[in-house]
């Protein structure tokens, strides 16, 4: 069986990468995310960080439109030719056959990936021109070109004299090739100095690496990765029943609903009362600086004016909906005025972090209204996979919720494949 579900995957795998929407879409997503920096400098803030928000947006949609063709096309293409009775009048179960295809698929995702996250990292490099005096990174320059023309030469070079599909043989070179184009410039600054191990401002760790190296980065594209593969498990489970027009369809509306899931269904799933939003903060007695102790005091601003009174026992949560309590811990308000007032520690209570700007409080934990909870939990919560406002807010993203959402994303994959399962086992292919 191990073998059967090998070849079934390196098979799909192998049709996916030759189809030409999969290498047009890559190229299209580099050619966007190579204009990025010229559309970021009509910005009235930080264009670099816009920049991002542009480059993972992109990816993101380039990826979608690939997980929405490739992973429908692999199934119901083969039963609309019905070249699936091929297999399944064989000794290879229907579940082998599903997840062998998810699994091709998933690679194929996982090459298109790279290849524009490494397009990203390069673009992301040589950032914004902000003034005309700006000069290029001739490191970037060099490396992405070369791995680009290269690829570019041996899918045409293969293809003329030894009859192999260009679309393959061209994404087969640029995967090797984009990520040593990344290595290289890591390796190296502006002015091609090695800069290993060097200290840099822009990172958490002085001790890192490379400077150009950041790993929030890093994750937020890992994030988008893992967006990509569910998606992708939604295409294979409606692709078991549906056409491969129908199926796209399908994707496009579970994407919308994945984005706005949070505003749609959450709002209504959890209900809490917010009573203000922290737009600054100061420390006014906290030894070690994580508001844990009784006692530890913080001055906060909000955003707005808010009716409560001395003595008012709050909770901390990063959303307005208490879906991101900080923990069961309380805090006590003193001396409240009209939008400022003194946050007062409250008990021993765990808390997962001190306060910070853009945290909300309310005014108790949060109520489940378990119907909307139902409702809410069915389409998958793409929002919670996007790290880019992380990003755009300059915020520290904790690998501890890395893990988490790739363990969400892990669950709601394996509940498409079983749905998927479920829906071909009945399917008739005859």
């Amino acid at each position: 069986m191990l073998e059967q579900f090998l070849a079934i995957a390196r098979n799909t795998f192998v049709e996916s990468i030759r189809q030409p929407i999969y290498l047009v879409m890559i190229a299209v997503g580099i050619l966007a995310l190579l204009i990025t920096p010229g559309l970021s400098t009509f910005t009235l803030s930080d264009d670099n960080l816009f920049m991002v928000d542009m480059g993972l947006a992109t990816i993101f949609l380039c990826g979608l439109v690939i997980a929405a063709f490739v992973a429908t096309s692999v199934v119901t293409r083969e039963i609309e030719n019905k070249t699936v009775l091929a297999l399944v009048s064989k000794p290879v179960g229907r579940p082998v056959f599903v997840v062998g295809k998810y699994v091709g698929v998933a690679a194929a995702l996982l090459v298109a990936a790279v290849i524009l996250s490494c397009a990203f990292l390069l673009i992301k490099r040589y950032g914004v021109m902000q003034t005309a005096r700006d000069t290029g990174d001739p490191v970037v320059l060099t490396f992405g070109l070369l791995a680009v023309f290269v690829s570019v030469g041996v899918g045409l070079w293969c293809n003329f004299f030894y009859g192999w599909v260009f679309t393959s043989t061209a994404v087969g070179s640029l995967f090797p090739l984009s990520l040593l184009a990344w290595l290289a410039v890591l390796l190296f600054d502006r002015e091609w100095n090695v800069q290993l191990l060097k200290a840099s401002e822009e990172t958490y760790n002085a001790s890192f690496l490379s400077p150009s190296l950041q790993p929030e980065v890093l994750m937020a594209l890992a994030g988008v990765l893992l967006a990509l593969l569910v998606v992708a498990s939604v295409a294979l489970a409606a692709s078991t029943r549906l056409s491969q027009v129908m199926t796209v369809v399908v994707c496009l509306v579970v994407f919308v609903i994945g984005l706005l899931t949070d505003t749609l269904f959450g709002r209504r799933a959890f209900e809490s009362n917010a009573r203000g939003r922290i737009v600054e903060i100061n420390v006014i007695d906290d030894h070690d600086d994580d508001f844990s102790d009784d006692g530890d005091a913080y001055h906060v601003i909000f955003d707005r004016g808010i009716d409560l009174a001395d003595g008012m026992e709050v909770y901390l949560s990063s959303d307005n909906v208490g879906f991101g309590l900080l923990g069961p811990g309380k805090a006590r308000l003193e001396n409240v005025s009209y939008s400022s007032a003194r946050l007062v520690r409250v008990g021993a209570e765990p808390m997962e972090r001190p306060p910070q700007v853009d945290d909300y409080i309310i005014d108790g934990p949060q109520r489940i209204h378990a119907p909307w909870r139902i409702v809410w939990s069915i389409p998958p919560n793409l929002q919670a996979l996007s790290f880019s406002d992380a990003l755009s807010q300059e915020h520290f993203i904790p690998p501890r919720h890395l893990g988490l959402v790739a363990l969400y994303s892990a669950l709601y994959i394996s509940g498409m494949i079983a749905l998927a399962v479920m829906l071909f086992q009945t399917r008739e292919v005859g």
